[in-house]
């Protein structure tokens, strides 16, 4: 099936990757925008997925929308249903380079098992054979997290996250209308990012920690 775009189509090209997505990359609006200028034969394959072992929380970072962001977290029996695109290398490349604050990791089904997820009305109900290995952008910030407990933040409405930032950092300005909020942290998103680290509200899930989730790319 065609999504709207001569780019995406039900079946992947022979040196596709499968991208799980956790975040805004699950929209197909979204890949549509960051992709449309990629000069590719390669077909991009949309599905759902459930994945085994991992789960999201936001990342300790904030967007350049004054957003906090999604990230995934290595958490053994946990899991989440998202959507996976098949990409070839050069819409591969072009989508490492709109997540500057991500990196892009392999995962294997056997430390994270991964299954087809039930068809949508927008996705084809045959699919291709799922890979042994996926990728997956892992927040180059960590996550957020309890200081003192380590447990990170589990992922949920940005009024909910902006609470919690609140009271760790006793300001109670980001206790304002997300709107607002927002805004005001969109102007300059690296010193509140630093603010975070310097709280200690952040916990490494990348390669270098012990709660890795894979390796890079």
């Amino acid at each position: 099936m065609i999504l709207g775009d001569p780019a995406f189509g039900s079946v992947p090209s022979p040196d596709s990757r499968l991208v799980v997505a956790v975040g805004s990359n699950a929209a197909p609006h979204v890949l549509r925008r960051k992709l449309a200028h990629v000069r590719s034969s390669d077909i991009v394959c949309l599905q759902p997925v459930h994945v085994t072992n991992i789960t999201v929380g936001h990342s300790a970072h904030v967007a350049a929308r004054g957003y906090l962001p999604a990230a995934p977290i290595f958490a053994g029996q946990r899991s989440i249903t998202t959507i996976a695109a098949w990409l070839g290398p050069d819409h591969i490349e072009a989508l490492d380079a709109t997540e500057p604050n991500y990196h892009r990791q392999t995962v294997n089904t056997r430390d994270h098992p991964l299954i087809h997820g039930r068809p949508t009305p927008f996705l084809p109900e045959d699919r291709p054979p799922l890979p042994t290995e996926f990728d997956l952008y892992v927040s180059r910030h960590g996550v957020l997290a309890d200081p003192v407990t380590g447990d990170p933040i589990p992922f949920g409405p940005q009024a909910d996250v902006l609470s919690w930032l609140s009271r760790r950092l006793d300001d109670a300005t980001l206790a304002d209308p997300v709107p607002d909020v927002c805004t005001r942290l969109a102007g300059d998103p690296p010193a509140v990012t630093a603010r975070l680290r310097a709280a200690g509200l952040s916990r490494s899930d990348d390669l270098r920690s012990p709660r890795s989730i894979g390796h890079d790319r």
